[in-house]
């Protein structure tokens, strides 16, 4: 056999390689980069939620009439 078994899959395989490399970058760029405005509605929404929890304050309940 003159012809190698694989002849001309090297280029495909390459392509393939290079574009697996371009989306792994693209998606580690993406999770690095986020949207600042995203954190920010994040913690609003984690804030909101903890206040929403917290026992009502003991000031008011023992307070003596005047």
């Amino acid at each position: 056999m003159t012809v190698p078994p694989l002849f001309g899959w090297e280029f495909i395989v390459v392509v393939l390689l290079v574009l697996v490399a371009i989306a792994v970058a693209f998606f580690l760029m993406s999770a690095a980069g986020r949207n600042v405005s995203e954190r920010a509605e994040m913690q609003a929404w984690l804030d909101a939620r903890s206040n929403r929890r917290r026992e009502p304050s003991t000031e008011l309940r023992y307070a003596v009439p005047e």
